[in-house]
């Protein structure tokens, strides 16, 4: 069978109605009230008076209803991240694209089917708001007839039996970052200011979390020797915040003193709350999906003693992997698998940032059932990230290979380069080289409803592909006019249907397609294993970097790709794949606008 048919095949086999489907409605209030996650009161965003918003569970082939009531005095709309959304793109959720806001005192049904099995989340999609608290997990339990990769962890049956059950009823953790400053509060400050902002307050673990103060020395002393001189062996705030210098502002004009002093320094302790999950050791194994809500941060998490078996990648099984450590960007989900061996008593969650922009920390607790505290768990990284042993094992994300493996052709119809890069501002961020995406361009225009409208966007954060064609998007971290060579990582999210990673290497990519890269560099390539994820982290600390990605074109419709840090799309850090323009879908009449 030639590639390209065993990857049809397999894309049909998640599309098959199941005897089993059923029609789930979910019903959400969506409102803007204080609390006080972590000890400090602000406004924020809950959803049927819950943070985090309540979970969506189901089961693969569900028919989803999800009815939003805006009771806020803001406009809002939800996307549901990784949901393939096949044959409904007018329920992705982004404002401009596939509908218009959600407005004050508005109602709007989202209507999809749980094509794809795995773990996803649904969040805000208009400006920041996801910043506010709006964001809620997604389970999606596999059909019967999907294979579990949970033998290749263990060949004792007991051992398969107890992970299967522990797949059936998973523990959601969901990893967030928190500010004082409302979503809005921080935009304007960028804006006033001209500074590009990425300090928080604190780390949240399922919405509990508190403010930690270790002080300034302490801080200062975790840090890297490579980060110390990349920013000039300037010192750190006692929030753990990155000086405001060239390296990592850019060569702009801005006006630090707009920036308020609380927002970066002056660190006070809270008491906040703390997330306590209890396991029970009487299952033998828990499997528990981690879910980055983050909209700013890039976290490190671990169990103490607790070795994890990364089996699941963005909603799709993979070959298990065995590590201590992971490293988690904006929007990506990791399912691990947790043998419950330990003598029980309580064993902390750590969740440092990576030490990349800041250094922070949040906690929780995995409490055996029945077990006592009899002294602290051993951890496998420090408050800054670091790893405390050089036997510690971090994920290697390089070799996440799907279950069951894919094969690939190596040839597409089309490459599109996207280079990330400042532009006009510290603040502002381009993905494509050369314009700004708009995400206000066409609230009251959609283009899945009027196709001209892109004309409302610049022409250069618009691309057009035709219905079954393969498409190739070059994502290249570059050196820009006033853009320092060290950037924050660009963590990339595509709508709609996965991608496969082609291809990645340092430098410039310098051909003028894949086929020619890989005739001439094939080691930088991998058509037989390729991994597929919906998000994808191109990391230029070192330099240039490149990364292609290829996807094939089966669900016509406009679909966003761009920058899961909040502020960098806020700020024009997206293009919209406007897919399968030859095929574009009629909108059904309910969604009339």
């Amino acid at each position: 069978m030639a590639p390209w048919k065993s990857l049809l095949a397999l894309l049909s086999v998640n599309v098959l109605p199941s005897v089993l489907a059923k029609v789930v409605k979910f019903d959400v209030d969506l409102t803007w009230a204080k609390g006080s996650p972590d000890g400090n009161l602000r406004e924020m965003i809950f959803v049927n008076g819950q943070f985090p918003a309540p979970p969506l569970i189901l089961d693969q082939y569900d028919d989803v209803e999800f009815t939003v009531k805006n009771l806020m005095p803001l406009n809002a709309t939800i996307h549901f991240h990784g949901i393939v959304q096949l044959n409904t793109p007018w329920s992705d959720g982004v404002p401009g694209l596939s509908q218009k806001p959600i407005l004050p005192n508005g109602t709007f049904t989202y209507r999809w089917t749980a094509t794809e099995y795995g773990t996803y989340w649904y969040h805000a999609h208009a400006r920041s708001l996801m910043a506010d608290g709006l964001y809620g997990a997604i389970w999606i339990n596999p059909a019967p007839e999907i294979d579990q990769p949970f033998n290749l962890i263990s060949d004792d049956e007991n051992d398969v039996a107890a992970m299967r059950k522990a797949e059936k009823d998973p523990k959601l953790v969901i990893l967030s970052d928190w500010s004082h400053y409302t979503s809005e509060e921080y935009q304007k400050i960028m804006e006033e200011s001209g500074v590009d902002l990425f300090c928080v307050d604190s780390i949240l673990i399922n919405g509990r979390g508190r403010v930690h103060c270790p002080g300034a020395d302490f801080i200062n002393s975790l840090q890297t020797d490579y980060l110390k001189a990349s920013i000039d062996n300037l010192p750190l705030t006692d929030k753990g915040c990155y000086p405001k210098i060239y390296e990592t502002q850019g060569n702009f004009t801005r006006n630090d003193s707009l920036v308020p002093p609380g927002l970066e320094s002056g660190c006070v302790a809270t008491a906040g709350t703390h997330e306590i999950i209890e396991v029970d050791p009487e299952d033998g194994w828990v499997s528990m999906k981690f879910i980055s809500a983050s909209w700013l941060k890039a976290f490190i998490a671990s169990i103490d003693e607790h070795p994890m078996w990364i089996y699941e990648v963005d909603g799709r099984y993979i070959e298990p992997q065995l590590a201590h450590t992971m490293v988690m960007y904006n929007g990506e989900r990791y399912s691990a698998m947790i043998k419950l061996d330990k003598t029980p008593k309580d064993y902390t969650i750590r969740v440092p940032d990576t030490n990349a922009d800041q250094i922070i920390a949040g906690f929780a607790t995995m409490r055996y059932k029945g077990g006592s505290k009899i002294e602290d768990s051993v951890p496998y990284v420090n408050y800054g990230g670091l790893n405390t042993t050089a036997d510690v094992i971090p994920l290697n994300v390089s070799v996440l290979v799907p279950y069951p493996s894919i094969q690939l052709s190596t040839a597409a119809d089309q490459l599109f380069n996207l280079t990330f890069g400042r532009r006009e501002s510290a603040y502002q961020w381009t993905l494509e080289g050369k314009q700004l995406y708009n995400v206000m361009a066409n609230y009251d225009d959609p283009i899945l409803y009027n196709l001209t409208a892109r004309k409302n966007l610049g022409d250069k954060v618009t691309v057009q592909t035709q219905n079954g064609t393969w498409v190739d998007i070059l994502l290249q971290v570059g050196i820009m006019p006033d853009t320092p060579p060290i950037q924050a990582p660009h963590v990339i999210h595509k709508h709609s249907n996965k991608a496969f990673i082609v291809g990645e290497g340092d430098g410039f990519f310098n051909w003028t397609s894949v086929a020619a890269a890989a005739a001439e560099k094939p080691e930088l390539f991998e058509f037989e294993r390729p991994r597929l994820r919906d998000t994808f982290m191109v990391l230029g600390l070192l330099g240039p970097k490149w990364m292609v990605i290829r996807y094939q074109v089966v669900n016509p419709g406009p679909f966003l790709i761009h920058c899961h840090i909040e502020t960098h799309l806020a700020n024009g850090m997206g293009v919209a794949l406007l897919d399968g323009v030859d095929k574009w879908p009629k909108v059904p009449a309910e969604y009339a606008l």
